[in-house]
C-alpha cells in the first residue's frame, strides 16, 4: 500500500481492490471467535482468512464496528462505503456467497460516511 497507492494516484488510475471485506474479518464476525461454518474454520481457507487477524486488523474491526453501531448499518456498510471514497480504488471484488449477502452488501452504495467517521477510519487504517 505505501508503494502502489502513491504510484496509482501519481498515474492518476485505480486499483481492483479485491476481498475488501479483508477475508470477512472486517464484517465483524471473528470478534468473538470463529464460527464453525466460517472460512476460518475451513482447513482449506483458514490460513488465508487468519492472516487478517492481527492486533492491528482487531483495533481496525472494532472501529468500523463502532462507526456501524452509530450509525445504525452493518460494519460490511461502513467497510465498503469507506472504500468507496478511496480515490485510488476504482472497483471492488466482493466475496458473496449467496444472494442475500450480496442484496446485503449492495446497501453499502447507499451508505455516506459523516467527515469524522471517515477521517477515524483513515487514521486507525493508515498503513504508515
Amino acid at each position: 500500500e505505501n508503494d502502489v497507492i502513491p504510484c496509482l494516484n501519481h498515474m492518476q488510475t485505480g486499483l481492483l481492490a479485491w476481498s475488501p471485506l479483508g477475508r470477512g474479518v472486517l464484517t465483524g464476525k471473528y470478534r468473538s471467535g470463529i464460527p464453525a461454518d466460517s472460512r476460518a474454520a475451513s482447513p482449506q481457507w483458514s490460513e488465508f482468512t487468519r492472516q487478517r487477524m492481527t492486533e492491528r486488523d482487531r483495533t481496525i474491526v472494532e472501529a468500523v464496528n463502532a462507526a456501524a453501531t452509530g450509525l445504525a448499518c452493518s460494519p460490511s456498510d461502513v467497510a465498503l462505503a469507506w472504500l468507496a471514497t478511496q480515490p485510488s480504488v476504482a472497483s471492488a471484488i466482493t466475496g458473496a456467497r449467496t444472494a442475500a449477502q450480496l442484496k446485503s452488501l449492495l446497501t453499502a452504495l447507499d451508505l455516506e460516511l459523516p467527515a469524522q467517521i471517515l477521517q477515524a477510519l483513515n487514521d486507525v487504517s493508515d498503513p504508515r
